[in-house]
Order: structure tokens, then sequence, then C-alpha cells
């Protein structure tokens, strides 16, 4: 499914260089469950960033179903990150002048999206807040309604950065036996994390450290 070849990112900081990703390269395929653990400042953010096709990396490929899905047209580019992938981040990125179900439906672009907005709102144990606004929840039922925003829409493929990275343990379990169970159910996840505990719900587990894999 994800091919990862030989790709390197490297920023500029003044007169300095730095190195975020150095030459990583794997293969992810169906239903996997990958694990990418890091201590911060690893790359974890800039490699993920790289596969969901935000950050284009300076050197090597990322190739889904055998295409580099850095040249494809911005067209297809587009339709990549709209139908195949959904995004669950640390800092949840809700837009706070819209309700929790507002929010969520955001990310639907087929009638049976938004025909699933309240079984997925009870399975998160969010029906009571579908009105409410971002302000008015706690940082466990912001990252739920997050989590409920990235795959309303199916995707095939699902990217985590730090999920947890905000949350008390009981919120961290119930948002990663979410995930889980959208793997149990036919989904691909990464997940980067600094905790290696994620590792216990993954199938696969890699370590980054200074931008290299170890």
């Amino acid at each position: 499914m994800l091919d990862i070849q030989n790709i390197t990112k490297k920023y500029k900081k003044g007169p300095f260089v730095y190195t975020a990703i150095d030459d990583v390269s794997f293969k992810v395929k169906k239903n996997d469950f990958f694990a990418v653990i890091g201590a911060s400042g690893s790359g974890k953010s800039t490699l993920l960033n790289s596969i969901g096709g935000l950050i284009h990396p300076d050197t090597g490929k990322i190739l889904y179903n055998n295409n580099d899905i850095y040249k494809l047209n911005r067209k297809a580019s587009d339709r990549f990150r709209k139908e195949k992938i959904g995004f669950v981040f640390q800092q949840f990125h809700l837009l706070p002048y819209l309700t929790v179900e507002d929010n969520i439906s955001m990310a639907c672009f087929a009638k049976s999206h938004y025909e699933n907005i309240n079984s997925m709102l009870e399975k998160c144990s969010l029906t009571e807040l579908k009105n409410k606004y971002p302000s008015e929840l706690s940082v466990g039922e912001k990252q739920r309604t997050a989590f409920i925003r990235a795959i309303i829409s199916k995707p095939e493929i699902l990217l985590a950065d730090e999920p947890t990275g905000n949350l008390d343990p009981q919120n961290s379990k119930v948002l990663l036996d979410l995930i889980e169970d959208f793997h149990k159910n036919g989904g691909t996840v990464l997940l980067v994390s600094h905790d290696s505990t994620v590792s216990g719900y993954a199938t696969e587990t890699i370590r980054l450290e200074k931008g290299k894999l170890t």
C-alpha cells in the first residue's frame, strides 16, 4: 500500500541546516498498524506529514499503490488526501465557532458520511455534546471529536500525530481503543508517539532517532 523510499527532509535555521528525516525507508501493508516511536524532535511529525502529502521531502519517494504521491497533479493530490487519508493531531484543530456536529460534518463529502455521524457520536460518548462548541468540551472530548472527523469519510489510512499527547491515562486508553477498532475494521494506521506503550496496540513498531530509523 505505502512504500516510503529513502526520504530525506532538511530545514534551514539561519546559517544552520537541520535534518528532520534522514534517508528513511519502510513499507506499510494494507491493514497494518504502525507505531513510530521517538523522542520530541526526532522527526516523527515531519515523517507523518510527508506520508500524508503535506510536506514534500527533499529526496526520495512516497508511493501509494505504486504511485508517487508527489508526482500527482493538484486535483489528484487533493483527492488522495480527501478520500484516502484521515488525520488526528495532538492539538485537535477544531474550529472554535462550529459545534461538535458541524466540525465533523466538514469532513463529510457523501450522504453516507453524514448518516454515520450520530452512530459515531454515540460510540464515542458524545451524543449529548453534539451541539456544544469546542470551548465547552474537555480535552478528551475534543480529541474524540477530532477522531470522528478523521474517520467519518472512511479513509483507508489514519495518520495520528501524538494523539494521546494531551490526554490523561484514562482518556488515552479510550482513544487508543477507538483507533484499534478502526484498525480491526480494516483500516491502516500510522501513529507516531514518544510513548512506547502505544506499541501494545500496533502490529509493527519502528523507532526514529534524530531523523533515522534505529
